[in-house]
């Protein structure tokens, strides 16, 4: 298919400022990947481009397309990556600059909230309003603005120089373990960056042509990170949405797409409006919906998809009315299609549970998209705290998570007598496991255990500081360790031990996949890499790859970037979608943002229900509908009733089917 007008000027494009505002599936893919190879062609060498995304997945596919536009050899050439990998690389080569030893590991969100809580206990920071994912929300947010805890205390929210105190010994605790959370990948580039010109200037020389996805999910610190990157020649072209921006809860500056001329001067702007997904009537109403916020910057969606048929909105007596008619519905325009042609969004996660439990009943197959993936069950992250141990012999957290795994009689006593050694001696935790002090203190027969645990990882590191054989090495810690056989005694009953066992097993068929991919040569630390950089929307589509025939129930936030010919969007109400918390807070053009980009995945065919009242807290509680269905064309909604929506088929239907069913019969 040509490319239309607007993406081949685009393309076109090759030097300078470029602001590509994208709507809503106007194939900005296509245009960045023809760009790249565009580039080429023109005699820009492939290794002189970085495009930066924000998942591995859309970085690997990004690659795929331009190789089929070019050659493999050249695509490989090109840097396509996440942000917190490209930057991974950056710190790999150059962090000891900043204090830090090159062997440094990446602390996990479960391993972030273990150190916050145990920082918030050491302070007598506990109880009402200081609950650890708080604490460590706020964190992040300062460091997507690079603040530092200075800044933090100063800041206007409850228990900001509680707060602050939280920050600055979490910061020290991860450098004195060469940990790294995902913020630090970026601010401490940024740092790297800024203190050392010299290494700027070689990255400013090695990429001159630079080209950013998904912008409007950009916070200050990846702004930070282009401005300083692109330097004074600005090659570089962002391609977003403003109307699309979602994520201002986590950082996310929608002022980094809508004043890209201040910061990139002599910007040049092109507008895609040409959706290749949806009909008429789902972009108009779109249009309209967004056209209520003032702080965007204007476009028209229009299709060649003619109009279609008009949105449904349906009224229903209460949540459960609402779950019932969307199974009806359901099975009602199954009949020609198949279930994963149907997607149910919700705002608030909680409202799954109603849907789940009259889905279920009703025997309409159904996937839950954003449940906790293969890699985050206990028993896999244990498997990976080991190896973590292995490469990173500081990480006190890992240590701590399976000193007692299987049990070695290391309870909370022997874990605080070795934890106060650790701070005394700031030796690591891995390191005092042999010290005779730490072992007089603690009973005889858990010295014997831990002094064998310690002999044990002693050997693998040995082992595992050759590449390769990952696979192998790693069964033999385990075995070694006692873990796969002491799944059984930790878990209860047999049956459930088993599967967990199951899961390890599978686990080390990932790191035999892994040694195969990579040719037999790769370190520990390079599959560690792999696990800590799968984002959360790698692990959100993993979970829907395998859905098979089956509905898909998830977040509005979920959905972003994905498509299906029927979406219903359940719970248009007032306080709900939009969210109260938006509207005391003054984020209601985010939420209608939101809404925008639940009207837009929809293909064909666009559903929102509404409920009179609703149960909340025990309580039974009036309803408004939403007021992003007074925002919508009048003319283009059919409001309905669940009976109504759901139209008795014709005559002629019914002949259709029995006479189908009769053939089927006969044959």
């Amino acid at each position: 298919m040509a490319l239309n007008p607007h993406q081949q000027e685009a393309v076109d494009t090759l030097d300078g400022p470029l602001l590509l505002l994208a709507g809503a599936g106007s194939g900005k893919t296509r245009v960045i990947i023809h760009r790249i190879a565009n580039m080429i062609r023109h005699g820009i060498r492939p290794e002189n481009i970085l495009a930066v995304t924000f998942t591995n997945k859309a970085a690997k596919e990004m690659k795929e397309r331009v190789a089929e536009l070019l050659s493999q050899e050249q695509a490989q050439k090109v840097t396509i990556s996440t942000f917190h990998a490209f930057c991974l690389g950056v710190l790999r080569k150059y962090i000891q600059h900043l204090g830090y030893g090159r062997r440094f590991s990446i602390a996990t969100e479960g391993y972030q909230k273990g150190l916050v809580r145990e920082i918030a206990s050491e302070l007598k920071l506990v109880g009402e309003g200081c609950d650890p994912y708080l604490w460590l929300s706020k964190i992040s947010l300062a460091k997507a603005n690079l603040q530092e805890p200075e800044d933090m205390a100063n800041q206007d929210f409850p228990r900001a120089e509680d707060a602050a105190k939280i920050y600055r010994r979490y910061q020290t605790r991860l450098k004195q373990m060469d940990l790294l959370d995902f913020d630090d990948l970026l601010t401490l580039t940024v740092k790297l960056w800024q203190t050392e010109p010299d290494i700027l200037e070689t990255y400013q020389n090695t990429y001159t042509h630079l080209l950013v996805d998904e912008y409007q999910d950009t916070n200050y610190v990846q702004l930070r990170l282009m401005v300083l990157l692109a330097g004074k020649n600005a090659n570089i072209s962002v391609v977003g949405d403003d109307d699309q921006s979602i994520y201002g809860w986590r950082g996310a500056n929608l002022g980094n797409i809508l004043d890209f001329e201040r910061f990139f001067p002599g910007a040049k702007t092109i507008r895609l409006e040409q959706n290749y997904r949806s009909t008429n009537t789902i972009l108009k109403t779109a249009n309209a919906l967004i056209a209520k916020n003032l702080n965007r910057k204007a476009k028209t969606l229009w299709s060649q998809q003619g109009e279609g048929e008009k949105v449904i909105a349906v009224r229903c007596e209460d949540e459960r009315a609402e779950a019932e008619f969307v199974a009806d519905f359901l099975y009602d325009r199954v009949q020609d299609r198949r279930w994963n042609q149907f997607a149910v969004l919700f705002r608030a996660g909680h409202q799954s549970r109603i849907l789940e439990e009259v889905l279920r009943s009703k025997r309409v197959p159904y996937v839950l998209v954003g449940t906790n993936s293969f890699f985050q069950r206990k028993e896999i992250l244990d498997a990976v705290s080991f190896l973590r141990i292995i490469a990173n012999p500081k990480d006190d957290l890992s240590l701590k998570q399976v000193i007692n795994v299987p049990p070695r009689g290391a309870g909370d006593v022997t874990i605080d007598t070795l934890n106060n050694l650790a701070k005394i001696t700031r030796i690591p935790m891995a390191e005092l496991l042999n010290n005779p002090d730490f072992l007089a203190k603690i009973p005889a027969e858990t010295a014997n255990n831990l002094t064998r645990f310690a002999e044990v990882i002693g050997k693998a590191q040995k082992a595992f500081a050759i590449p390769g054989e990952l696979c192998e090495k790693t069964k033999r810690l385990l075995d070694d360790i006692g873990y796969i056989n002491g799944l059984v005694k930790m878990y209860k009953p047999r049956e459930d031990a088993l599967k967990r066992k199951d899961n390890v097993l599978e686990f080390l068929t990932t790191l035999a996949e892994f040694d195969e991919a990579n040719n037999n040569r790769a370190t520990i630390q390079d599959y560690l890499e792999q696990f800590d950089l799968q984002d959360a929307n790698d692990r959100r589509r993993d979970s829907m790859k395998n859905q098979g025939e089956a509905v898909t129930l998830m977040t509005v936030h979920a959905s972003k970037g994905l498509e299906f010919p029927t979406v219903l969007v359940v719970g248009m109400e007032q306080g709900l979608f939009p969210h109260q918390t938006a509207i005391d807070e003054g984020n209601l053009e985010e939420e209608r943002r939101l809404c925008y980009v639940a009207v837009t995945r929809a293909r064909e065919t666009l559903v929102l229900s509404y409920a009179e009242r609703r149960r909340i807290a025990n309580k039974v509680v009036l309803k408004r509908p939403s007021k992003f269905l007074d925002e919508m064309p009048q003319e283009l909604v059919e409001f309905s009733t669940p009976k109504k929506a759901i139209k008795p088929p014709t005559q002629e239907e019914m002949s259709d089917f029995f006479a189908q069913l009769r053939k089927q019969f006969e044959s």
